[in-house]
């Protein structure tokens, strides 16, 4: 099972240069990056953040305990944080809380997993709030 952490690492070196995703892993994508006054074609695999962000979470049981919010891309070009919206009806009293990128992980289904946690331990966690 491949984790998450080197789709994330992808998709923040992509996100930063301003190509495309493959919508499934292991499909090619080719997109046009400009680097100075140079247009320059290049090619990756991995996964499409527009299709990570905002997909539900699941636990090893298939239960669905949160919701991908958001990541955290850090002065390196790394991912090291993913956000997770717990608790609430649709999207109301809904709060934030962050967990190692390396935590989590693609099911044999194509899900996100986040192994051993339930809904409780996620809402059980301090908030995640951004910095002004």
């Amino acid at each position: 099972m491949k984790t998450l952490v080197k789709a994330c690492a992808v998709c923040a070196a992509v996100l930063l240069a301003g190509s495309a995703w493959a919508e499934n892993p292991g499909d090619p994508v080719v997109g046009t990056v400009l680097t100075g006054v140079n247009a320059e074609t290049v090619a990756t695999t991995g996964y499409r953040a527009t299709k990570l962000l905002g997909a539900s979470i699941y636990n090893d049981k298939g239960e669905d305990i949160g919701k991908l919010e958001d990541f955290i891309v850090g002065s390196d070009d790394s991912v090291s944080v993913a956000i997770i919206g717990v608790g609430g009806f649709l999207g109301v009293d809904e709060r934030m809380v962050a967990v190692p990128v390396e935590v989590l992980e693609m099911n044999d289904k194509g899900q996100l997993q986040l192994s051993g946690a339930s809904k409780q331990q996620l809402q059980a966690l301090p908030a995640f709030v951004y910095a002004e």
